[in-house]
């Protein structure tokens, strides 16, 4: 952790620190050292948490959902966790299945789950229709309150594709709760301006997914969420050939066809789930996809580098090349 200031008076800090997988920076802007510390303390403890509780093969609550769900057992959803997966049912729904927080087990069977570790061998054909046919939707799931009570018994959920936008949301309101209400963090490339951190937008850049270079930059606005999705940071290789994160819901392979995607907006779970659904739709069906999600702000960039994007984004990006 870094703070740059001492005493008590106001004046900008940074936090970083490691969790969630990634590095994390937090900039807060007129705020006190004690307010500093505090906002550190409780961004740590509550990323350590989620990062230990929506993480489906750790042994914390989705693990245990997911074992209920097989089971076929009734199973309690803690309020934040249940509002996480309806909404991305709600998603899912809107984006035509494109968006599918349902798939645990594909991701499983071709060792996404542990990027960095030995791979298992290539999936065959049948092995991933078979788990594809057990990632039906989280639209399927059934609720009373906030217990789920029934679920297809194959259905594993792995929230990854909209677990930020959800802790950018309440990284919002943790700060908030400390009167902090200028800041701009970070998870790893994908931030949420809060406010008007020292009275000016964020000047941020889009980075190019075939080089360690920044291809545009976007100046964003108090209460925006950019977010980039891409193939190019975390992929596994089989007989030298890289496979995206990115799966595909209705073949269950990892997608080939689009090197990254970049949404803003200012519902930060949105924003996440889209950048994902833009990725397994691409380029052939952006047009379709941002207008049945509502996005203003999106860019894609296919496998051969050529360019899709909404006009209201051409007008925001600066190139920079």
């Amino acid at each position: 952790m870094l703070l740059a200031s001492c005493g008590s008076e106001r004046s900008d800090h940074q936090l970083d620190f490691q969790a969630l997988g990634t590095e994390i920076s937090v900039t807060l802007s007129s705020v006190s050292d004690d307010q500093a510390s505090q906002a550190s303390r409780l961004l740590q403890q509550y990323m350590a948490g989620v990062g230990h509780d929506w993480y489906p093969w750790s042994e914390g609550e989705l693990r245990s959902i997911n074992i209920a769900i097989e089971l076929q057992d009734a199973v309690d959803v803690s309020p934040r966790l249940a509002a996480v997966i309806r909404r991305a049912a709600a998603i899912e729904r809107l984006s035509n299945n494109h968006f599918n927080a349902g798939l645990g087990r594909v991701t499983e069977l071709w060792g996404l789950h542990r990027i960095g570790s030995e791979p298992p061998p290539r999936p065959s054909a049948n092995e991933i229709a078979h788990a594809l046919s057990q990632a039906i939707g989280v639209t399927n799931i059934r609720w009373s309150n906030d217990q789920i009570v029934g679920a297809p018994p194959g259905l594993m959920l792995d929230l990854g594709g909209i677990a930020k936008g959800a802790i950018l949301e309440d990284s919002a309101t943790l700060l908030a709760g400390l009167g902090i209400d200028s800041a701009i963090v970070n998870i790893g490339g994908d931030l949420m301006v809060i406010g008007d951190p020292a009275g000016r937008t964020a000047h941020i850049g889009i980075q190019s997914p075939f080089a360690a270079e920044a291809i545009a930059s976007i100046d964003v606005a108090g209460g925006e969420t950019i977010v980039t999705s891409g193939n190019y940071e975390r992929f596994v290789e089989f007989d030298g050939q890289r496979y995206s994160h990115v799966l595909n819901p209705r073949t269950g392979v990892p997608v080939d066809h689009t090197a990254s995607v970049t949404v803003i907006h200012t519902d930060a779970m949105l924003a996440d789930a889209a950048a994902t659904a833009l990725m397994v739709g691409g380029p052939a069906e952006f047009e379709q996809l941002t207008q049945a999600l509502g996005l203003q702000y999106a860019l894609l960039i296919d496998a051969s580098g050529e360019l899709s994007l909404t006009e209201a984004m051409d007008k925001r990006l600066n190139w920079l090349n």
